[in-house]
């Protein structure tokens, strides 16, 4: 144990580093931890044997906290469609990846673990990424999550394969059945006998949080017992545990600080195992990048929408999954240490994973452009004829209308406003369940991203009266305000913040998450398609609200309502 203190101090003194960097810029922490981590390996501050134990401790605990937050019912609706397109993904990708593996020189099993490291997505990476998408339980968000997850159970099925003593089909079997027992259990434990525990643990925060602790403890030393790989048995462990129980705060409080302390571990440790790359190394290592950042998003984009998502939906997935497993490091550990590959191919896929997982923090930071470049260039090509063949339309165009973007369970709210008081209305969702919805409970509503020109063009949004956002999403609202029209525009925001920069720019109203009910916004809408309040009356309302909301002025600064920017009107 004592030889761990020093390089655990490394690792901690530079993580402290970067983490004040990353809070003052602000950038994210995991590219700038992979950067100290070449500082430390190019430097020789850590032994080269502690560095992998500790990467894999690193991964073991990170796993764990991913099948934690994983709640299945969550993404339920998208569950069959991200099985598809995981599944496309990894036999394309993967097929790819073994012959370009194959012409590289390498034998047909290290072959085998070139293509898992170009084919299976990081899921640590990926949530964190999209960590705010999957909180406010946008579409893209629950399709980048559930398709993490289905891709985390492959690589289980390949870490259990392959970590099989001899390739024998009683030594897989063997494999095989001890992971499907530990994963049993674990949904045992989770439908049947946490909450029981939960319950008897008396509502103590400490016992609930030594519960889960337990857990996890019991699974690796399950998972050794068993021969198998401990991160197999940490995320049965993460599995185990259901977040659905009232005092769940405790839990998640520790399991946060949990996660924080072993991804600076893992990052920093993956960046110190990056060497100085042979030619034979930067070939391998290019090659694989160029599966992960450009094939493996255009095949993820192709499968979403043979599945019926739209292209923006489709490219923003897309940008969460171009990054190399944790699972493939957890094989390429394993594989080097077990002899099964080359030191070449080790280092080409260390190398790879830390530039990619710093790659995907850029694509993600600049998804909207990297879409419109996407678009401009044709790659979707015209959408216009095959969303309003999906659509629900009238003969006739609307005019004065009011288009309500989502349909989740404030914009059917607003769609029933609109019918109260006569007011002709038009849906646009990009979710295909809730589109479903939409077409059975509303006549006119259009299948798409509210963002594409060719869905705008169906909307009518030149002739509208009125455009209501039901989604808090900032580049979404601020595409709506920079639209040709003259219609009043109504947003939703999770912040006072961003509200009020866009009131700013010019929205009528915004609905702030979490302090605006369902029920006032409805009486607010009212208000304006009866004209009992003038738009510029209800937009100086808004703004009062939201200073009165904000306890430190320095957000508003000192812009009194006189001096507001121009209405759109």
């Amino acid at each position: 144990m004592s030889e761990l203190i020093e390089p655990l101090a490394f690792v901690f003194i530079v993580a402290a580093v970067m983490l004040l960097i990353a809070t003052r810029a602000p950038v994210p922490a995991v590219p700038l931890y992979i950067l100290a981590g070449l500082g430390i390996g190019a430097g020789g501050l850590i032994d080269p044997g502690t560095t992998l134990e500790l990467a894999q401790l690193g991964i073991a605990f990170l796993v764990f906290a991913f099948g934690v937050n994983a709640e299945p019912s969550r993404f339920l609706s998208v569950a069959r469609d991200s099985e598809h397109v995981a599944a496309v993904q990894v036999l394309a990708v993967g097929s790819l990846g073994f012959v370009a593996g194959l012409s590289f020189g390498l034998d047909p099993l290290p072959a085998v673990y070139f293509a898992v490291a170009a084919a299976l997505s990081s899921s640590l990476v990926g949530r964190e990424l999209a960590e705010g998408e999957i909180r406010r339980n946008l579409i893209h968000g629950r399709l980048t999550e559930s398709i993490h997850f289905v891709q985390d159970l492959f690589a289980v099925g390949i870490i259990l394969v392959l970590g099989a003593a001899t390739f024998s089909l009683d030594a897989i079997a063997l494999q095989l059945g001890y992971g499907v027992l530990l994963f049993v259990a674990a949904i045992l434990i989770r439908i049947y006998v946490f909450d029981l525990l939960v319950r008897l643990s008396g509502d103590s925060d400490e016992l609930i949080m030594l519960t889960g602790i337990g857990l996890l403890i019991g699974f690796l030393a399950i998972a050794e017992i068993l021969d198998l790989s401990i991160v197999v048995g940490a995320f049965a462990a993460g599995i185990s545990i259901t977040q659905e129980f009232e005092h769940n705060l405790a839990l998640l409080s520790a399991l946060e600080s949990i996660e924080n302390f072993f991804t600076a571990i893992f990052f920093v440790t993956l960046g110190s195992l990056v060497v100085a790359p042979s030619v034979e190394v930067l070939s391998m290592a290019g090659a694989l990048m160029l599966g992960i950042v450009v094939v493996k998003p255009l095949v993820t984009i192709w499968a979403l929408i043979y599945q019926g998502y739209d292209p923006r939906t489709a490219a923003l997935t897309s940008f969460s999954l171009d990054q190399i497993s944790e699972f493939a490091l957890v094989l390429a550990i394993s594989g080097l240490l077990a002899g099964t590959i080359p030191q070449t191919l080790f280092d080409a896929i260390i190398l790879a994973a830390a530039a990619t997982m710093v790659t995907s923090s850029i694509t993600y930071a600049y998804e909207n452009t990297f879409y419109r470049v996407l678009d401009r260039i044709g790659l979707f090509g015209s959408t216009r004829q095959l969303t309003r063949e999906r659509s629900s339309l009238p003969d006739e165009p609307l005019d004065n209308h009011v288009v309500v973007v989502g349909y989740g369970k404030l914009g059917s709210s607003v769609v029933s406003v609109c019918r109260e008081l006569g007011k002709p209305v038009i849906v646009v969702e990009n979710d295909p369940d809730r589109f479903e919805l939409a077409r059975e409970f509303h006549e006119t509503c259009v299948f798409g991203d509210a963002m594409n020109d060719d869905v705008q063009a169906l909307l009518g949004i030149d002739r509208a009266e009125l455009i209501v956002s039901t989604a808090p999403d900032r580049s979404l609202s601020e595409e709506i305000l920079s639209l040709s029209t003259n219609a009043d525009v109504i947003l939703r925001a999770d912040d006072t913040e961003v509200a009020v920069e866009l009131v700013d720019d010019g929205a009528t109203y915004v609905n702030v998450t979490d302090f605006l009910a369902s029920e006032q916004f409805g009486h607010t809408l009212s208000r304006l398609l009866t004209a009992d309040s003038s738009p510029e009356s209800l937009r100086q309302e808004n703004y009062r609200l939201l200073r009165e909301r904000v306890s430190d002025s320095g957000i508003v600064g000192q812009i009194g309502p006189e001096e507001l920017g121009p209405n759109r009107r």
